[in-house]
């Protein structure tokens, strides 16, 4: 394992195998301690020999030798964005196909976004909207009836009618009675409008509560609107999941299928988990085949 001190932090990073760049986000793992709890799948053993494999990891549990792999909020995500972009320019990557697991692909999707050119294709690992447990039927239920209480709230839709009002004011510079907005001030709300836009498409089945919790999470993480990203995303796009992972993982895939249709699904054989080890080699399969099909220009 190498390591390089970049934007005043320390980089742990691995690379393995020659040919197409792999950048893993965030896909470095402690080999010696606590391999088990750190939810790493090693890809990179079977994509080594046609592929040059890039794992690192910035971030590391306070007290403990465990990497962070989990990136929700906006700072999160940012942060990911600009630490990966930064890193790639020092190994002197112009372009990489990027590979995300679990919860850490919304920073993938940021980075695609920022950085189309160096982004030629996003891959997920179990793509998650929400644990497991909140993917359980009964559970997205009572999530669904509980939103659409919400969106149903006279008080809620007067927020969202003032947020409305306050973008649009942003945006022509104007309040509704003609003032002038402070230019300062509609900069830093235009900056921020993403994270206020209605979270609710209009008219959406809102009992529908994964679809819901998917707009609501990829508006507030990624700070631009939902239904926006997909004309954005140009890239191809591969998303595994887990023959014996549950409706769960299906679901999530198709979702994201829906949303980004240039999504191709794999599904790993005899595998329930991604981490467990059961069929790495079986993923790496379904990658080198979608890297194949996909090549890098640049």
């Amino acid at each position: 394992m190498a390591s390089v001190n970049l934007l005043g932090k320390t980089f742990d990073y691995v690379v393995e195998g020659t040919g197409q760049p792999v950048v893993h986000i965030l896909g470095l793992e402690p080999r010696t301690e606590h391999q088990r709890s750190t939810d790493i799948p090693k890809i990179s053993e079977y994509l080594k020999n046609g592929f040059r494999v890039i794992s690192y990891n910035t971030y590391k549990m306070s007290g403990g030798p465990l990497y962070v792999t989990d990136a929700r909020s906006v700072a999160e995500v940012e942060t990911v964005v600009s630490d990966c972009f930064v890193f790639l320019q020092h190994l002197n990557v112009s372009g990489a196909h990027v590979f995300t697991h679990n919860q850490v692909g919304l920073p993938a999707i940021k980075l695609a976004l920022e950085h189309p050119d160096l982004v030629k294709s996003l891959s997920f690992s179990n793509f998650q909207i929400l644990a497991p447990f909140f993917m359980k039927p009964k559970v997205q239920a009572a999530m669904g009836r509980a939103i659409q209480k919400t969106a149903n709230n006279p008080q809620f839709q007067q927020r969202m009618e003032m947020m409305r009002q306050m973008m649009e004011a942003a945006k022509s510079g104007k309040t509704e009675d003609g003032k002038a907005v402070d230019p300062e001030i509609a900069a830093k709300f235009d900056r921020i409008s993403p994270l206020l836009s209605e979270y609710f498409t209009p008219g959406a089945d809102q009992t529908d509560s994964l679809s819901v919790q998917l707009r609501m999470i990829t508006t507030r993480a990624v700070a631009i609107p939902y239904e926006q990203v997909p004309s954005m995303v140009k890239q191809p796009v591969f998303a595994a999941i887990f023959s014996d992972a549950g409706d769960w993982a299906r679901q999530s895939a198709d979702l994201l299928k829906n949303w980004l249709t240039q999504t191709e699904i794999f599904t790993v054989p005899k595998k329930s988990h991604w981490y467990s080890g059961q069929n790495d080699q079986g993923l790496a399969v379904g990658l080198a085949d979608f890297y194949g099909r996909h090549p890098l220009f640049y």
